[in-house]
């Protein structure tokens, strides 16, 4: 090979790896920043506790976790730009959607039915509170402003003749504090999700005094993920990736729940004595993912009733399933 072959054939090798370094580059894996909650996300978090049942984790996306004790805390973080998807109920969607918070739902994780553990608002055993009308002029916890425990309790409130506005006094506490908060004596009646229901119900000394069904009696999406639009349509490969990943988790939850919880257990996702969470009732899972548009516009309906907002928005335009497989 004369020089100026070689020279040529030396600046085609080159010109080689300029091309293959833009590939290798775009071949590694998204990460996902994702803000999630303490209850009814059981599969999500499988996904960090057990990513080997994710074929696609690790190869076209890597998962951040961030946890929240509340929604709002979690929708303020979305909006300053720290995370690219985001858990919340569905109430929390369509409140901050009609607020103008931009996202897609793009999956669903679970539902508010009397299919399923649904949330109990609990009181001391030896509480005077008989009923929902002893409430008047006692302390009631939510864990976070405009959520849907909140609602929950507005909606049980006015049927029991009580004004959720003057006849009780409201405070933030997180899920996780609700049962001491209860117990000292700060809060009259707390609302307890999975798995903080089983866990004050271990310890003892506490009744249901009404529950989430005794508000509304249909089912309702309580836990769907959201995402950032302006993420999604720069890595469509990787939100399709995740979806895929999120639904072949809940499939396993729901085929092997000793297994997953063992996982969750194991991950420290989840901090419950074994013998709770292995006994525990289950929230209604959505076993395929999807989210139903139809009882997210009658959500919205309570919302609007009880002036959780003012502004109406179709759920439609901010719910996206195409990214679950077909």
């Amino acid at each position: 090979m004369n020089f100026s072959k070689r020279l040529i054939s030396l600046f085609s090798i080159a010109a080689a790896g300029l091309v293959a370094a833009p590939a290798f580059s775009q071949a590694q894996p998204v990460t996902i920043r994702i803000g999630h909650g303490s209850a009814a996300e059981d599969q999500l978090w499988l996904m960090k506790a057990k990513p080997e049942i994710t074929p696609n984790q690790g190869k076209l996306y890597k998962l951040d976790f961030t946890l929240f004790r509340g929604g709002d805390t979690r929708n303020q973080a979305y909006e300053a730009g720290q995370l690219d998807m985001i858990t919340g109920s569905g109430h929390s969607a369509i409140f901050v959607a009609s607020q103008g918070m931009k996202f897609k739902v793009i999956a669903g994780l679970s539902r508010e039915s009397i299919k399923g553990f649904h949330t109990l608002y609990m009181v001391m055993d030896n509480s005077p509170i008989k009923s929902i009308r002893d409430l008047k002029g006692k302390t009631v916890g939510n864990n976070a402003a405009r959520s849907s425990i909140e609602l929950w309790q507005r909606i049980a409130f006015e049927k029991a003749g009580l004004n959720p506005d003057r006849d009780v006094t409201w405070a933030i506490v997180p899920f996780p504090s609700q049962g001491e908060a209860v117990r000292s004596g700060k809060l009259d009646v707390g609302a307890f999700p999975e798995p903080f229901a089983s866990n004050e119900m271990r310890k003892g000394g506490m009744r249901t005094l009404f529950t989430s069904k005794d508000a509304n009696a249909y089912d309702e999406e309580l836990m769907n993920i959201g995402a950032n639009p302006d993420f999604i349509a720069k890595n469509p490969a990787a939100v399709r990736a995740f979806v895929a990943d999120l639904v072949a988790a809940t499939k396993y939850f729901l085929a092997n729940e000793k297994a997953a919880k063992q996982a969750l257990l194991d991950s420290k996702m989840v901090g419950l004595p074994p013998e709770v969470y292995f006994n525990m009732k289950d929230y209604a899972i959505t076993a395929d993912g999807s989210v139903d548009v139809e009882v997210l516009r009658k959500m919205q309906d309570d919302l609007l009733k009880y002036k959780f907002t003012k502004n109406k928005v179709d759920p439609a335009s901010f719910v996206d399933l195409s990214f679950l497989p077909k």
